[in-house]
């Protein structure tokens, strides 16, 4: 309330909610205020297009098109506001997206009416549309993207692949060629790109990310690299992300969801500096540095279609590769130890230990979600451990942990290729399947076992392979074999 206070004036409510999706349709709305909709009910609203409803108002004028577009709330004033048949009134609103699983499907509108029926604000022929509160008087400057938190020294490497990751920043960060990072989702991807812009002469510049997967086919163009006036109806010359990252760093992630077509215009990017701006037969230059981070294997994307292989070695010259949590191990106590810093003051505990029974669990889990599901582990034990405790033991992240581990046991058992015999012999040793599993203590003992059947197989039977691929000693990988009664 307090935000919506400062938003709007004071004010300390709103007059109207309304809901889309990212085709415009209004899944919800509330109108405490008639005279924002000019319809009997809200409910009249519901299934009716935006754009059905309010006269003159378009995709560049929409705070909810915009909102979707850049992926970030955005605050107008003074706009009029007109339903069919109804006096224009004019408001203050501000929209903020919806995102499900890491893409934006719908946003959410404020709005609170200025005045009364009669009164005509002052600026009413010119409206601004804001991001975090910045004018930005016909363009829409990424305020919330357009800087870099992140340096080097913030990125955790313990482990020695990720002291190689971590070290090769520098190296990319003192050139002006792209970059491609790849790393499974929730590596860190965009930490990453945020410590390359900042160790680089750059750094005072801007810096804009922007996740191409979260952004509909259709307007990912004019995301990128704006509009012309009259480039469609309504359209006015609007900047896009290259324009605005001039002189700075764009990160592109996800760039094998981006189109084909799409991806053919950033490869001219690439190699010159050049474009044109949708409906423009201007030439642009601008002076970028570009990041593009892939979720999946280039190669594959590659291979499946997703990504064209010109763009990829364009692109590829200079290149980092994250390793995944499973892979680095030795980095999860001090992750843990960090978001535990991180989480007390928001959940007003006072944490200050870590059980070896929750390091060892979760060093032997396989984190599919990497980083951030480990982040969000966490959390959830920080909300769950008592206040007057100083320590975050096993117990505190037993259910949610649990649901993990039997959600990829499931996993491991279903895509895990083996013979009958193995089936068989598993099924034997273990007397309970992941689905059954009734306390935390066993579904660990199942999964720790899996990983060393898992691990043996990749070995080719060899013991100190295997004892070193899981980072344990071999004399307790044969104490772990003996109390499993696992059979090789």
């Amino acid at each position: 309330m307090k935000i919506l206070s400062q938003i709007f004036k004071g004010k300390g409510y709103v007059d109207g909610i309304t809901i889309i999706n990212s085709d415009g349709e209004i899944l919800f709305s509330a109108k405490l205020n008639k005279k924002l909709s000019g319809a009997d009910s809200a409910l009249e609203l519901v299934g009716k297009n935006f754009f059905e409803i309010y006269e003159g108002m378009s995709a560049e004028n929409s705070t909810t098109i915009k909102a979707m577009e850049l992926g970030m709330p955005v605050y107008v004033e003074h706009q009029a506001l007109k339903a069919k048949n109804q006096k224009p009134i004019y408001i203050t609103s501000l929209s903020i997206p919806i995102m499900n699983a890491n893409r934006i499907v719908g946003a959410i509108d404020l709005s609170t009416q200025e005045g009364n029926d009669n009164e005509v604000p002052d600026k009413s022929e010119k409206v601004e549309l804001k991001t975090s509160g910045i004018p930005v008087s016909g363009n829409y400057k990424l305020h919330a993207n357009s800087s870099a938190s992140f340096t080097a020294k913030d990125i955790i490497a313990v482990d020695e692949k990720m002291k190689r990751a971590k070290s090769y920043i520098s190296i990319v960060a003192n050139c002006d060629l792209p970059v491609l990072i790849y790393g499974e989702t929730g590596t860190g991807k965009e930490v990453f790109a945020q410590a390359i812009h900042n160790s680089s002469p750059r750094k005072n510049h801007p810096f804009i990310a922007q996740n191409c997967a979260a952004i509909p086919d259709t307007l990912l163009e004019s995301i990128l690299f704006g509009t012309a006036k009259g480039a469609f109806t309504d359209a006015i010359e609007r900047k896009g992300l290259f324009e605005l990252a001039d002189g700075g760093t764009l990160f592109l992630d996800e760039i094998n969801s981006m189109p084909l077509q799409l991806q053919a215009k950033l490869l001219r990017v690439l190699q010159d500096g050049t474009f044109r701006s949708l409906g423009s037969k201007k030439v642009k230059h601008v002076n970028v540095k570009i990041i593009a981070a892939t979720n999946v294997p280039p190669l594959k994307a590659i291979a499946e279609g997703h990504l064209r292989e010109d763009i990829y070695y364009r692109l590829s010259m200079m290149s980092i590769a994250i390793p995944p949590l499973r892979e680095r191990r030795k980095d999860i106590s001090y992750f843990v130890k960090y978001y535990i810093s991180k989480y007390n003051e928001i959940f007003q505990k006072n944490v200050e230990y870590v059980s070896n029974d929750l390091i060892h669990a979760f060093e032997l889990y396989e984190w599919p979600g990497n980083v951030r599901e480990l982040e969000k582990m966490v959390v959830y034990g920080m909300s769950m451990v008592s206040t007057n405790c100083n320590m975050l033991c096993l117990k505190d992240v037993e259910d949610k942990f649990n649901e993990s581990l039997r959600n990829d046991s499931d996993d491991l058992l279903q895509n895990e290729s083996k013979c009958p015999e193995d089936n068989l012999r598993d099924k034997k040793d273990s007397n309970e399947s992941p689905g059954e599993m009734k306390s935390l203590t066993e579904a660990v003992a199942v999964y720790e076992r899996d990983m060393i059947v898992k691990a043996y197989r990749k070995a080719h039977g060899k013991l100190v392979q295997t004892a070193k691929d899981l980072g344990i000693p071999r004399q307790t990988l044969q104490r772990k074999i003996k109390k499993y009664k696992i059979a090789f």
